[in-house]
Formats: structure tokens, C-alpha cells, sequence
């Protein structure tokens, strides 16, 4: 029979792991466009449009539509547009439009109407 031993993990080992996972979400949430939209959405709150909505991505420029071929970025909209907050509300912030520009991963932001 074969005994197994425990040996409880270091500190150093526990914190590894800790920094390793969050890094590899990181990555993980920014390796496609579609992945970074989502990404935004949940942090933002918008936790049943992050996990259920339609991405789709545009022609426009994200802030110059008339020159789609700006390094601004591409826009994203999320279809059905996620329920504004308040404080969104008080601005001309629309939340189901994302301006997402890629170097090596993705990264959305938010835009506003112009």
C-alpha cells in the first residue's frame, strides 16, 4: 500500500497561485474583442447582458464614424442594450456601445454619443 503525504502549501506557493489566477483572468478576458466587450459588462454590472447578450460588431469608427479606418478603435453594440444606472442616466453615456482597440489583447471601453 502506498501512503500519501500532505505537506500544507508555503506562503509563498498560496500567493503564487493567487497572483497566477488572477493574471490568467486577465488575459482570459481580453483575447477576443467579444470577450473584452463582456469583460467591461461585468464589471460595470451588467451581469445578465455580460453572460447573455448579442455582440455584434459595427463599421464605425469609435469616434469618428465618418473614418472607419482610424486607430480609435471598433465599435461593439450589445443587443438588447443593458438597463442604464443612474448615474449613466445623468450623462449621454449609452451602454450598449463599446469602443474596443487590440495590440496583442483587447480592450473595450465605454463610449459616449456624440
Amino acid at each position: 500500500m502506498g501512503v500519501f503525504s500532505y505537506t500544507k502549501p508555503s506562503s509563498n506557493q498560496v500567493l503564487k497561485l493567487i497572483i497566477g489566477t488572477i493574471i490568467g483572468l486577465f488575459v482570459l478576458g481580453h483575447l477576443t474583442p467579444t470577450l473584452a466587450v463582456r469583460t467591461q459588462l461585468l464589471m460595470h454590472g451588467y451581469f445578465q447582458s455580460a453572460f447573455c447578450a448579442k455582440i455584434a460588431r459595427s463599421s464605425e469608427n469609435a469616434y469618428a464614424p465618418a473614418y472607419s479606418h482610424d486607430n480609435d478603435g471598433t465599435v461593439y453594440y450589445v443587443k438588447p442594450s443593458p438597463v442604464s444606472h443612474e448615474e449613466l442616466k445623468m450623462t449621454s453615456a449609452r451602454p450598449n456601445r463599446y469602443a474596443v482597440q487590440t495590440f496583442g489583447l483587447s480592450f473595450a471601453t465605454m463610449t459616449w454619443y456624440n
